[in-house]
């Protein structure tokens, strides 16, 4: 089975149901993520599938998926992957053209928000474009080129996830590289901006993480 694009909806923090609502087209296939059901529910929306082991599911939400009907596929609680690698394998399979996920940050679980960034990896090593998305920034990988596409002033930050990545140019960025090299744990690549409506970013090796932020709020030194 291939899909458009399967969206992801994690039990995360989604603080504006409208806007993420927005963000859904009808054709997408909704794939939630234990939890992040009662987030699709609340929405409107009827996932086409849940994966999980239902332990942050509450009751009146199990009792909707019974009355729907839905397709779920339960996993033990004690496993070797987190539900939402669980759900991203499952995406990969189904071949999209591209993934979205929503409600994989905030909380107070920094382990979680990480590893969750770092799973974008899986799609990308099957060449499928893959985002983290929540109310203010766009997360995703870089290997060898990207588009963004924002407004002026946005924030732009890029981070080596490799010893080093080298190669990188940018164009319609505030501060440019230009066959420049992030190193692993360096704030070189931190809190650029976009100097028009669109900006390009290329590498010659190595990979990095891109984190785009729609609005500009001050953040911690």
């Amino acid at each position: 089975m291939s899909a458009k694009r399967v969206i992801l909806v994690a039990n995360g923090d989604l603080e504006d149901l409208a806007f993420y609502k927005d963000l859904v087209k009808a054709d997408d296939y909704i794939i939630c993520v234990n939890g992040g059901c009662g987030y699709a529910l609340a929405m409107g929306l009827k996932p086409d599938l849940v994966i999980g082991d239902m332990d942050s599911l509450n009751g009146g939400d199990q009792k909707k998926i019974r009355e729907l009907d839905l397709k779920f596929i339960k996993h033990p609680s004690a496993k070797d992957k987190s539900d939402l690698e669980l759900a991203i394998d499952r995406a990969v399979e189904m071949k999209p053209g591209d993934i979205m996920i929503i409600g994989a940050l905030g909380g107070d679980r920094a382990d979680h928000a990480f590893i969750n960034m770092l799973l974008l990896y899986i799609p990308l090593q099957h060449n499928i474009p893959a985002k983290i998305v929540d109310r203010n920034q766009d997360i995703f990988l870089i290997k060898d080129k990207a588009i963004i596409e924002g407004k002026s002033g946005d924030y732009f930050s890029l981070f080596a996830l490799t010893g080093e990545a080298g190669g990188i140019i940018t164009e319609g960025l505030q501060f440019p590289l230009e066959g420049g090299t992030l190193h692993f744990a360096s704030t070189l690549g931190l809190s650029n901006e976009l100097a028009g409506s669109k900006a390009a970013v290329s590498l010659e090796n190595g990979l990095l993480l891109a984190i785009h932020n729609r609005q500009q709020r001050a953040g911690p030194d």
